[in-house]
């Protein structure tokens, strides 16, 4: 029985090391999955050799993991090291050997799809100490939204995404920028500040920040940035959840009483 749970515990490793890399330098070296991807592969098929797991489970799991690895880059929400390891995980642990009933709901089958789950969950907890740190600042008479034109729902949602920080302090590690420079022609060609309200994992954030500090007398005041978590941590701490279920199923239990 232990040495089922072998892929679990390689694929935590993989998950903690990364998720390090990724916080200090918000890089992954394809080396990693270089070394990654084939013991993954070759545990895969010793766990079908031993019929640990079943073909189909594999199968499966590796088939959702690409799906949603796919799309999911492909939107702009996960950067190419997040979708590899989604796709890792699939391919290394299409299943975890249940002993016991999860607390956290039915198990999920594949793996991935709990973690996936699981993570999504856990990202919201972000948003939520993004907007305390906001009324705090509000409460201490800081302006936020001072030299930009916003509607109230704007507004809102900058109070769970963004923080106000010093122009200088754009670029560095952990930070996408919340707002660009337009020319409005309505303005005599003067450059304005707008919202941006979305950008992709994968952006040239470089060219951003230097737009904005072309500008950098629009910004006395400091420039709106989203502080930002590697998803890396999310997914390791999602899969240290996962042998006890699913979150999403715990969330339908608590709010519609299903499951």
């Amino acid at each position: 029985m232990l040495l089922m749970w072998v892929p679990f515990v390689f694929v935590l490793g993989v998950l903690g090391y990364v998720s390090v890399l990724d916080f200090k330098t918000r890089r992954v070296a394809n080396r990693v999955w270089i070394f990654a991807y084939p013991i993954g592969c070759a545990m895969t098929l010793a766990s079908v050799a031993f019929n640990f797991v079943g073909a189909s489970v594999v199968l499966v799991s590796l088939a959702v993991s690409l799906f949603l690895g796919s799309v999911l880059f492909c939107s702009g929400f996960y950067g190419s090291a997040d979708a590899k390891a989604l796709i890792f995980i699939g391919l290394t642990l299409p299943a975890i050997p249940f002993t016991f009933s999860p607390p956290l709901g039915v198990s999920a089958l594949p793996i991935v799809l709990a973690v996936f789950c699981n993570s999504a969950i856990l990202s919201l907890i972000w948003p939520l100490a993004i907007f305390v740190l906001n009324l705090k600042d509000l409460a201490k008479g800081k302006t936020l939204f001072e030299g930009i034109q916003l509607t109230l729902r704007q507004k809102v949602w900058l109070l769970f995404t963004a923080r106000r920080i010093p122009l200088t302090k754009l670029g560095g590690l952990g930070y996408f920028p919340a707002e660009t420079v337009v020319v409005q022609e309505e303005c005599d060609g003067k450059p304005a500040r707008k919202l941006l309200r979305f950008v992709k994992a994968e952006a040239n954030l470089k060219k951003h920040f230097n737009t904005l500090k072309e500008h950098n007398e629009l910004y006395p005041n400091g420039v709106l940035a989203s502080p930002t978590i590697p998803t890396m941590i999310f997914f390791t701490l999602a899969l240290v959840i996962a042998p006890f279920g699913n979150l999403i199923f715990l969330v339908a239990s608590t709010l519609f009483g299903v499951i």
